[in-house]
């Protein structure tokens, strides 16, 4: 995930704001600042997933600000419009391509990789929400009713296999 804050998302908004400097029209699509978001949101996510807290059987529960969430929307968007070969889109495109050879990735690559985080990011089933609850009781906060003691391992499995479902292992 490092590789799309510091090689990918960083890098492009270098180029965006040079591009802006020098020529009229958003020629990333997006604004330089769009692309630091995102970059600074993954680079977030990057630290917590290098420093687990309790280990590897913990699941984190990331609260995010609808607007950082958005950065990360409009870039997987951009993203798809230059892998779709948008005209507008073609210089980020070429940019992403050069970028991938860097990194041994693919556009198509790149793009699958942000949209894992993105997934991961927006899962909202009724799994996620008990697992939200146990959580918040652990830390002393009162959501409701507690959920029952056998769905939160049966919530676990459920998210696992959803995020499997999208290539997180």
């Amino acid at each position: 995930m490092r590789y799309l804050e510091e090689g990918v998302l960083r890098t492009v908004a270098a180029a965006a704001a040079v591009a802006t400097d020098r020529f009229a029209g958003d020629r990333f699509v997006l604004s330089a600042a769009t692309f630091e978001g995102a970059a600074a949101v993954i680079g977030r996510l990057a630290d917590e997933e290098a420093e687990p807290a309790g280990g590897e059987d913990v699941i984190a529960v990331l609260l995010l600000p609808a607007w950082e969430l958005e950065y990360l929307w409009q870039v997987l968007t951009t993203f798809h419009r230059a892998r779709a070969g948008e005209p507008e889109a073609a210089d980020l495109r070429e940019l992403l391509q050069d970028l991938g050879h860097g990194h041994d990735r693919t556009l198509e690559q790149i793009t699958e990789d942000l949209l894992r985080v993105v997934a991961v990011l927006t899962l909202d089933t009724p799994a996620v929400r008990t697992l939200a609850a146990a959580a918040a009781r652990t830390l002393g906060l009162r959501a409701g009713d507690p959920p029952d003691a056998a769905a939160v391992p049966a919530a676990l499995e459920e998210v696992r296999a959803a995020w499997h479902a999208v290539g997180i292992r």
